[in-house]
């Protein structure tokens, strides 16, 4: 598991604000499926 800063707690806490925070969470969101896609293949 990878550390972020707090700047991404606070995006997913407080929400999207403006244009980079939406870029911000997408790039988040892509991570996360492709962490969960490589859990799902291990446990397969």
């Amino acid at each position: 598991m990878k550390s972020h800063p707090p700047s991404d707690a606070k995006l997913l806490m407080g929400g999207v604000k403006g244009l980079k925070d939406a870029w911000r969470l997408d790039v988040l969101h892509v991570e996360y499926e492709r962490l969960k896609k490589i859990q799902e293949q291990q446990q397969q």
